[in-house]
């Protein structure tokens, strides 16, 4: 192991490589899958790439510049970097790798819904295939209500009597999805206790995500090696079966289509900048903590620019798989498209068991495609957990094997919640207010730390010669653009969600949403307090001294 900047010894990835492909298995993630193609559709369509390529250039980009340069030039996990830099604001460090653990409860949830699809994959009929459709039938007929309708959960549009086969599937995958995977209860406040199998596999992702966190840098190198090219062949080959069916060509469209009277509106900027903040991991204390095991002289602007389209190119790609399979169902059974698409996990969870139904050996590409989702989502999920584990490794001079065991099953427990039969509706809400609040916060933070704590400059001179060319660049963008921009939007996006409350949900349940989004961020005057008290009103060190 290497030495840090404090003289510790650091953990060191094996190769550029490997810190590339971890920075890649981190950021290309569940979210390219389902929360790329609802985001893009839910906001115009086409007019969303507008947004969404400029905020990747303009936005993304910078900030994942920012954070591999902090972490490779501090040697660093996120928490150490930001109070070595402004020993009072320690808080904010914590805040986010805090905030980032509990997303991954919600994340790990995710995982449990492809394992019970994935053993399920191998049984002959598939219990979602159209010849377990006459079950099916009547149960997808009943009626939700509308914090249902935000889960993903309505009912198709058909009546249980005279269905096609096309029909039949549908129902069959929805009924499938929704009383046997979710077992989801009538609302936000019927907790129903825990759904058995589920909460079984949920345990499962968390001691894998454990494993995966126990050996800092080498293990987390290993297992992105392992993990990573997987997802673009199976992707690959379902988006060449999905551009030969009928329908799948206006689906593709109806996901590009622009809606340009759509770009007006700040939501659309919020939601571009959140998805990729979200999508690349910015904001999450993830990269900081993966830079810090680079030795200081390795190049930081080309990894950015290759980390950032590789997220973006993944999700366009997995964008027009989805909406090409939507067009094709559309076509097939006479529904509005836009009835097809649905919020939530329940996009790729419902269009992509039908999918595999038009594929030869079905049982074969539904093992391959929820192995695809596994592997996308492990290496996300270990990302989200490393921050903390590093941080409180740091703080108390300890190994990641003695820390992550007890703090993932503090992960576990604490997050029951989201494989309870209310479980769908609390992972909607988080999963709208995590990325549309908490990273923008903190990358904003970030900002004025460089800014006006450790300067910009002086970030930018420790750089190695290739990264000098853009320099200039770099530095207006951290000092003035970025700091601008979020402000802005973060301004607007809060005065939308009080004056549109989102999914029809109970004001109770929308205040716990931001509480789980901002609650964190409490962290941040306690440790200023505790610090000011602790010397006494002097600063105490650190680079802000």
């Amino acid at each position: 192991a290497a030495e840090a900047t404090d003289g510790k010894p650091r953990s060191r990835w094996s190769s550029h490589t490997t810190f590339l492909l971890a920075s890649i298995g981190s950021a290309i993630g569940f979210g390219n899958v389902w929360r790329f193609p609802m985001m893009a559709y839910s906001y115009g369509g086409g007019a969303f790439m507008l947004p969404y390529l400029i905020a990747l250039f303009f936005a993304a980009i910078p900030m994942v510049v920012l954070e591999f340069a902090l972490g490779q030039r501090l040697q660093r996990g996120h928490v150490a970097l930001v109070a070595h830099i402004a020993p009072r604001w320690e808080g904010l460090g914590w805040a986010t790798v805090v905030g980032t653990f509990l997303s991954a409860q919600y994340y790990q949830t995710l995982l449990a819904y492809c394992l019970v699809y994935l053993v399920n994959a191998f049984r002959d009929p598939q219990p979602w295939a159209v010849e377990e459709a006459a079950r099916s039938l009547s149960e997808s007929s009943s009626s939700l209500d509308g914090a249902e309708a935000s889960s993903g959960l309505q009912p198709g549009s058909g009546e249980a009597g005279g269905e096609t086969e096309a029909d039949a599937a549908l129902a069959a995958v929805r009924s499938f999805w929704r009383e046997e995977v979710l077992q989801v209860s009538s609302g936000v406040a019927e907790t129903g206790g825990l759904v058995g199998p589920l909460c079984g596999w949920y345990a499962l992702v968390w001691a894998v995500v454990c494993l995966g966190a126990c050996d800092g840098a080498s293990s987390i190198g290993a297992l992105n090696k392992l993990l990573m090219p997987m997802p673009f062949a199976v992707l690959a080959a379902f988006f060449a079966r999905a551009v030969t069916l009928p329908g799948a060509g206006a689906g593709i469209r109806t996901l590009f289509s622009p809606d340009f009277a759509a770009i007006w509106s700040p939501s659309i900027w919020v939601a571009a900048v959140s998805q990729l903040f979200f999508g690349v991991s910015a904001g999450l204390g993830t990269l900081t903590t993966y830079a810090s095991f680079s030795p200081p002289s390795t190049p930081v602007g080309r990894s950015a620019i290759i980390v950032s389209l590789s997220n973006s190119a993944f999700s366009l790609f997995a964008g027009g798989t989805v909406f090409g399979f939507l067009g094709f169902i559309s076509h097939t059974t006479g529904e509005p498209l836009e009835s097809l698409v649905q919020s939530g996990p329940a996009l790729a969870f419902q269009v992509f068991p039908i999918a595999m139904g038009l594929m030869p050996l079905p049982q074969l590409w539904a093992a391959l495609f929820f192995l695809m989702l596994l592997n996308l989502g492990i290496s996300s999920a270990v990302s989200m957990t490393s921050p903390l584990t590093t941080a409180l490794c740091e703080r108390f001079g300890t190994t990641a094997r003695r820390v992550a065991p007890p703090l993932h099953l503090l992960g576990f427990v604490s997050g029951l919640i989201y494989v309870s039969r209310a479980g769908t509706y609390w992972l909607t809400l988080s999963d709208h207010f995590v990325p549309m609040f908490l990273t923008i916060v903190v990358g904003l933070s970030q900002c004025l730390l460089v800014s006006l704590a450790y300067g910009a400059r002086r970030l930018l001179e420790s750089l190695p010669p290739e990264d000098q060319r853009l320099a200039p660049w770099w530095a207006f963008c951290w000092q003035w653009l970025l700091p601008a921009t979020l402000s802005l939007l973060l301004l607007a996006q809060v005065i939308h969600e009080g004056s549109s409350p989102f999914g029809g949900f109970p004001g109770w349940a929308l205040a716990v949403g931001w509480v789980y989004s901002l609650g964190p961020l409490l962290l941040v005057p306690l440790f200023y307090c505790a610090h000011a008290r602790a010397h006494g009103g002097r600063r105490g060190g650190g680079v802000m001294s």
